[in-house]
């Protein structure tokens, strides 16, 4: 099969999906506000409309009826520093220097001060811009350096002069106290942090719900559109703080219930999966909190809503937990978007990578000229209406790499294929997702000429993004 016919019969099917009918024109009068949430570690398998994993989420069912479904949209990185400075920089890792998470053992890893970022360009159109919750961008400073990030230091009080235009702040850097966490709300000093006693994702719905509604104009400028991005770090470990509310809700399952990928580990998932799943019934109830306060404020139709997440959970695949790997648990992430009467519910196979998204949604927001000339992602708002454009044949995984360790993959509507560097070894890896959705076998070398073509789609991501280490996978 030659590669062009190959990938193009595989993007035929997308094209021809039922988000092709794409944006209606463009009536809003004035310019929409953008409510992006997302939170750390939601799997898309734990979305409960996709049939995967048994969880409880009505309100992101409901979402997902009115809102295009992009079932393709994948963590390039998938870890959380990297994935926000994919997201705010709309550039590679190896361009911005993020390319592992920010703490005290590589004090070098954090978003630059001169950087455009997603939040500098929505200030710089006239937007107000509030961050609620896990920043992770920052490395705390005036700390000894540690030997490894288990001894490291995360959390960090994060100056206005580092914090990108945003107006108003209620976050943290990076620290895992769902039960009772902390925050620097606003121009509160270093030593003034505020701790408040719930699980965090209700109380940033709360806070987004005061910020929405905006009584008195106490949160911000209600004359300007607003943006407001919620970084909930839940559901992410530990996953025993999680409130009995939830917890009661899988009490009584059995692993047989719970656990129904035949590629998971029964022992390692038991250990996880009613906390984990008990998380995201505390999102879904956070974000059904924030929606509601949406739709009463009257701003609900000039509002694009975007749920996404910075990457998944592997929850025992493959005997793993965590994040970082090439596999459908930890690669793939939730990508939905709505705007009332302006996009048209449905699903699009568009291979959107994360450097794409801000370009995209700034597009879509009618704000193309405030991309940043640097970023590296593409604007594909037309997808949005319905117009034909050239699509990416797929999609680009990294992982950390030097000459001796490392991986980076592709993956298309049907494969995924990985090269990883083991002490000057190759490992190649090729799954079959249309036979294998587990992604079980390798056939890399029983399907020798899809690994060829995936091969030369690998060279050409790597060729595309600068990857410092092109050669030892080449």
């Amino acid at each position: 099969m030659q590669r062009r016919d190959f990938l193009k019969s595989s993007a035929a099917a997308v094209i021809s999906g039922a988000a092709g009918k794409g944006l209606l024109a463009r009536t809003a009068k004035k310019k929409p506000n953008l409510l992006f949430i997302f939170p750390d570690q939601f799997r898309v398998q734990a979305l409960g409309f996709t049939g995967e994993d048994p969880t409880i989420t009505p309100n992101l069912n409901k979402f997902a009826r009115e809102s295009l479904n992009f079932y393709n949209a994948v963590s390039n990185r998938p870890l959380c520093s990297p994935y926000r400075g994919m997201l705010m920089t709309g550039k590679w890792p190896y361009t911005t220097g993020i390319t592992t998470n920010c703490n005290s053992s590589q004090p070098d890893i954090y978003l630059r001060n001169d950087e455009v970022t997603f939040t500098d360009a929505l200030s710089n159109a006239d937007y107000q811009i509030g961050y609620l919750g896990k920043w992770h961008l920052d490395t705390p400073r005036g700390v000894p350096v540690a030997d490894h990030w288990k001894k490291a230091q995360w959390d960090c009080y994060v100056p206005p002069k580092r914090r990108h235009s945003i107006d108003y702040w209620h976050a943290y850097n990076c620290k895992d106290r769902h039960m009772n966490p902390h925050y620097w709300i606003k121009d509160a000093g270093e030593d003034d942090k505020a701790f408040f006693d719930q699980y965090s994702p209700i109380h940033e719905a709360e806070t987004a719900e005061k910020y929405i509604k905006n009584e008195d104009g106490k949160m911000r400028d209600s004359g300007k559109p607003f943006a407001l991005f919620a970084a909930m770090n839940p559901p992410h470990p530990p996953y025993h703080l999680v409130p009995d509310k939830y917890k009661k809700l899988f009490k009584d399952k059995s692993l047989d219930k719970l656990i129904n990928r035949p590629n998971a580990d029964r022992k390692l998932a038991g250990r996880i999966a009613k906390d984990y799943f008990a998380q995201v019934a505390g999102v879904d109830d956070a974000f059904g909190m924030i929606m509601d306060a949406l739709e009463k404020s009257g701003e609900k139709e000039n509002t694009i809503v975007v749920f996404t997440a910075d990457h998944g959970e592997m929850m025992g695949s493959h005997n793993r937990k965590g994040k970082g790997v090439i596999y459908e648990e930890s690669f793939r992430i939730p990508l939905l978007v709505r705007w009332p009467d302006k996009i048209m519910p449905g699903k699009d196979g568009l291979h959107i990578n994360v450097p794409d998204t801000m370009p995209t949604l700034l597009g879509l927001m009618g704000l193309e000229k405030h991309i940043p000339k640097q970023a590296e992602g593409k604007d594909y708002s037309k997808v949005f209406e319905g117009k034909e454009f050239e699509r990416p044949n797929t999609s680009f995984f990294i992982s950390p790499g030097s000459e001796e360790i490392g991986a980076r993959g592709v993956r298309s509507d049907r494969y995924t294929y990985e090269v990883k560097l083991r002490k000057g070894k190759k490992q190649i890896r090729l799954f079959d997702r249309k036979k294998d959705p587990y992604q079980m076998q390798n056939i890399a070398y029983q399907k020798k000429d899809v690994a060829e073509i995936m091969h030369k789609e690998l060279q050409n991501w790597l060729e595309k993004t600068r990857d410092p280490y092109a050669k030892q996978y080449a």
